[in-house]
């Protein structure tokens, strides 16, 4: 989608009024103020006359250096044709040449529009510039990670972390990673490294006492399980780890203490019933748990 400014001749419905490109054509060159240089520049990209379009938005952003909607419009094109290495050229050149404020404002018109490819070529560009570097990475790290595209997230993660060894937000979406993937000693290296320097993160009892569990180091999970915030344990997927635990490490434990947390999941619409999830708690229960164990 390509941003109008509000124009004295090339107006939006003039704009619209144009019906083939060789009318369009007929437009080369007439436009003199900025906001009609940046509105013809769209006329000109309506009927794919894509040189003439770059032409009119280069000119358009020269004039009007301090307003990005032609900018916008020109990492569009660039963006639109796969001409991604003049989208960035162009970019790194705008944007050594804004003042921090500028910058941001673009950032979040990308963000707002929900432009993230082109988002991710703003910030790569912006990686560019001293001083932005560690910020722009964690975007495309972010970005990265939330498209599941691990090794690109863990490339800028990488990245951070030589820069900035104990920045919080690398460390943390390093950990989550390391969770996903099943990499537990990872797990173990940034959680603890969060615990160490007092930065927590969401959950991070519960990433920590899953990399024990995993590595069948039992008492250690259930310390850490015992550490995570009230609020944080009435969670499935939480309890069902706590139960494991509890039972992997002694087979007759008392599970009972989870049942407060489950029935509050129980009041706020879980389906499971009490029998289904502590089946350890019924006589029944406890015959048929035996016999498991047993083999019998």
């Amino acid at each position: 989608m390509f941003l109008y400014l509000t124009a004295t001749d090339y107006t939006r419905e003039k704009v619209d009024s144009v019906k083939s490109p060789w009318e369009a054509k007929s437009h080369r060159g007439k436009a003199i103020l900025a906001p009609d240089k940046n509105n013809l520049g769209i006329l000109f990209v309506r009927f794919s006359l894509i040189d003439d379009a770059e032409e009119e938005f280069i000119n358009s952003q020269k004039l009007l250096s301090n307003n990005p909607i032609p900018a916008l419009n020109l990492l569009r094109l660039y963006y639109l044709v796969d001409d991604i290495s003049e989208a960035k050229k162009f970019l790194e050149s705008f944007l050594k040449q804004s003042p921090q404020i500028e910058r941001k404002k673009f950032e979040n018109l990308l963000i707002e529009a929900q432009r993230e490819e082109e988002l991710v070529i703003f910030r790569d560009a912006l990686s560019t510039i001293p001083g932005q570097e560690v910020y722009a990475w964690e975007g495309l790290a972010e970005y990265f990670f939330s498209k599941q595209e691990w090794s690109k997230s863990y490339y800028y993660l990488e990245k951070i972390l030589q820069q900035s060894p104990f920045h919080k937000n690398a460390r943390g979406l390093m950990l989550k990673m390391a969770h996903i993937l099943e990499k537990w000693d990872d797990v173990l290296v940034f959680g603890l490294s969060l615990n160490g320097t007092g930065e927590r993160i969401p959950e991070l009892e519960y990433y920590i006492a899953h990399a024990y569990y995993e590595k069948r180091r039992y008492s250690e999970a259930l310390d850490w399980l015992q550490k995570a915030p009230e609020p944080e344990k009435e969670s499935l997927v939480f309890l069902e780890l706590w139960k494991l635990s509890l039972l992997s490490k002694n087979p007759k434990a008392d599970v009972s203490p989870l049942l407060p947390y489950f029935r509050k999941l129980k009041s706020k619409g879980l389906q499971f019933t009490e029998e289904d999830f502590f089946p350890t708690l019924t006589p029944e229960g406890k015959e048929t748990m035996d016999r498991i164990r047993y083999g019998r």
